[in-house]
């Protein structure tokens, strides 16, 4: 009978260990890189479908996790096999047979195209993208609509709209910390699962925010909205990565940044008409209600559009030694994400978006505390009307950014033969290095020296958005699309980045003014904005050979792969 059993779990224990291997073989990973872009056949009109699918994953820390809870299943099952050999001799044949397999199935590998786009209808998509573009509406929403409750928020609790503000910045923090803990659970788990734990999470969290009993208990719960919220951007980014290829995702990403500008739009203004008329806590309030609606919508109609989750391969592994395990727990270390800026162009990139948050957050947050002493605003809702015009300015400019990015790219396919993900920046050249700037000296020194009324401000806010949001699909979409070796791990390590940015921004902006005025503020603003166009020059014209170097350097990838010697 003990022999029986092993001869059964040695059957299952090689089933699983073909799939692994059939997974692994059948990656078309490697030699698209060493292919480069498949071109497909070209009707005149457009290119052919790319044979090219470059996975949204944490790749390294969700293939170490997975890895090492799979040689802990294994090492397990090895004792309880071992146990039974010494009782029952007639199972060492089998014995050594699942010792063998198990020392092999320690260091493979797992696959990263467990993803696949084919599996998905058009009208599934679509409710993917809708959902994924609303779920993007609720962090900067969150951050953003009590701006203009700042002083009211500080009456309430004792304080100053300074330390206010810090609460801001703690919020970007863990903005920034939460791709790294929920893009690889998005992976392990499946994004269905992440996507709703998340939106519930934000729902009560926010909830807890509006009842806050004093200073302390509203930081605590405004750093878990944050966590929660923030998450959409990663999950989001994994569902659009999940369902379009390569040469889509820059425009069905701008969805997703659609929502987050909505939210930038609307928030401040909607904030400051209900701090106007009724308490700054219904700002919570409504906020829970929109989170409980995506939480509702989410259940009911979002998919599960990851093929195979890292879970569903370790529950595989650990089934062989329990038939009725329903769940492991599979831990990781999300900071290792950070690994990802030792790569120079993904550090470079980071640092162009870095410029990007530090100026947005840098133009946001003060605003009531310039613009109502500048033309004499003396309600919240005046003030929250300015927030109109860079909101305006964000929605704008999504609804062509991403297709511009995508067509500059199929621009260079064409002119070069291959597809070469460095010329996707060359459409951030004009807003980074001529309109954002520019925009932002005019606007600070405007105020600044009381000239123009209030037209000025408005029109160069309004235009500072539009360019910003020109620039952010590009810059995001090199991140996946420059090293798909190392999966997502470089768009979670710019995430990372750019809310610390934003962190810093929303503590010292307000400082800042006080100190040397709105104008030499801005001023350096502006200087920030034209280095992060010199660092995009670099990347242009030296980033592909950087890039290369760099794979090869850290083993990703062959010397005799490399395009530019």
């Amino acid at each position: 009978m003990t022999s029986n059993f092993a001869t059964t779990k040695n059957s299952e224990r090689l089933q699983i260990e073909s799939e692994i291997s059939d997974s692994n073989s059948n990656s078309s990973l490697g030699s698209d890189f060493r292919q480069g872009v498949d071109l497909g056949v070209m009707d005149g009109r457009q290119f052919g479908y790319y044979n090219e699918t470059v996975p949204l994953e944490l790749t390294s820390v969700n293939n170490d996790a997975v890895t090492r809870e799979i040689t802990r299943i294994q090492s397990r099952r090895s004792s309880n096999f071992r146990n039974v050999a010494a009782t029952n001799k007639s199972s060492n044949a089998n014995l050594q047979q699942e010792l063998d397999i198990e020392k092999g199935q320690g260091q493979s590998k797992i696959s990263t195209e467990e993803c696949s786009s084919t599996t998905f209808s058009s009208h599934t998509r679509l409710i993917c993208v809708v959902l994924a573009s609303i779920s993007g509406f609720l962090s900067p929403l969150s951050s953003l609509a009590m701006l203009p409750a700042v002083p009211e928020i500080a009456d309430q609790f004792n304080t100053t709209g300074e330390v206010i503000n810090v609460s801001n910045a703690i919020y970007c923090v863990f903005m920034s910390i939460s791709p790294c803990i929920f893009s690889p659970c998005s992976d392990i788990y499946g994004r269905r699962f992440t996507f709703i734990a998340c939106a519930l999470g934000f729902t009560v969290s926010t909830i807890l925010v509006a009842v806050s009993q004093d200073l302390a208990m509203f930081y605590i719960f405004r750093c878990l909205t944050a966590l929660f919220g923030s998450s959409f951007f990663s999950v989001g980014a994994h569902i659009i990565g999940d369902l379009f290829v390569p040469v889509e995702r820059a425009t069905y990403m701008t969805w997703i940044l659609s929502g987050a500008m909505v939210g930038t739009a609307i928030g401040p203004v909607g904030g400051g008409i209900i701090v106007t008329y009724t308490s700054w806590t219904v700002i919570f309030f409504v906020l829970a209600g929109i989170g409980l609606v995506v939480t509702v919508l989410a259940f009911f109609f979002l998919p599960e559009t990851c093929k195979q989750t890292k879970h569903s391969i370790v529950l595989a592994e650990a089934k062989v030694y329990n038939e009725k395990k329903k769940f492991v727990f599979i831990l990781y270390n999300p900071l290792r994400i950070i690994d990802a800026l030792k790569y120079p162009n993904l550090f470079i990139d980071g640092f162009i978006t870095i410029v990007l948050v530090y100026n947005m957050y840098n133009l946001l947050t003060p605003i009531r505390y310039i613009v109502n002493p500048r033309f004499n605003l003396t309600r919240p809702l005046y003030s929250g009307l300015f927030y109109l015009a860079p909101g305006l300015g964000y929605l704008v400019g999504t609804f062509f950014g991403g297709r511009w990015a995508d067509h500059v790219v199929k621009k260079y396919i064409k002119k070069r033969g291959r597809r070469v993900p460095e010329d996707r920046l060359r459409t951030i050249l004009i807003p980074i290095g001529f309109v954002y700037p520019v925009s932002i000296l005019i606007y600070g020194w405007s105020i600044e020296k009381e000239k123009g009324g209030m037209a000025v401000p408005i029109i160069f806010m309004f235009l500072s958005g539009i360019a910003q949001t020109c620039i952010f699909p590009a810059i995001n979409t090199y991140c996946v699309d420059s090293m798909p070796e190392i999966g997502g791990d470089g768009i979670a390590s710019s995430y990372f980045s750019r809310y610390l940015a934003g962190g810093v921004a929303s503590a010292t902006c307000l400082r800042s003014v006080q100190n040397i005025g709105v104008g030499w503020s801005c001023t350096i603003s502006a200087f920030t904005l034209w280095l992060g166009f010199g660092l995009a020059l670099y990347l242009i014209y030296f980033g592909e050979s950087v890039r290369e170097k760099a794979l090869v350097k850290y083993g990703l990838r062959e010397a005799d792969d490399i395009h530019v010697k």
